[in-house]
């Protein structure tokens, strides 16, 4: 479903977490990959928004469903890969990359000749169903 592939610009304002989200949503709407959808909009969320807080630079999302797999890549201006760090049970902050690293089938960031793209990939087949409202999803 290579035909699927979307890309959309976003400028690097913390609004623009949330529209890829929708983003992403209607992608994933369009290539009958609903399922998906609570796992990939969390993590593109968390993708966006550490690219708009260490960037500062443009970002371009791309959504790439191919069957029940999903690929979802996150592009900036800035060379600096990133690095998940160990934080404290206490801390406010710095679990974005943990998260993506937990949920994601597998993710990775890959130097560009323009910046970066840190991305992620769900395989629908394997995935379990999750539980967001109390209810069996299955």
């Amino acid at each position: 479903m290579k035909e699927l592939e979307q890309r959309r610009s976003f400028p690097s304002t913390p609004a623009s977490a949330a529209q890829a989200r929708r983003f992403v949503e209607a992608v994933l709407r369009t290539a009958h990959l609903d399922h998906l959808s609570y796992v990939a909009t969390m993590l593109v969320s968390e993708l966006v928004a550490n690219a708009v807080l260490h960037t500062g630079t443009p970002l371009v999302v791309v959504v790439s469903p191919d069957g029940d797999h999903l690929r979802v890549e996150v592009h900036d201006g800035s060379a600096q890969l990133p690095v998940r760090k160990h934080y404290s049970i206490m801390s406010g902050t710095g679990r974005g990359l943990l998260l993506v690293e937990r949920m994601a089938t597998d993710w990775g960031s890959t130097p560009t000749a323009d910046g970066k793209v840190v991305w992620f990939e769900l395989d629908g087949s394997s995935a379990p169903a999750i539980d967001v409202l109390g209810v069996d999803a299955v």
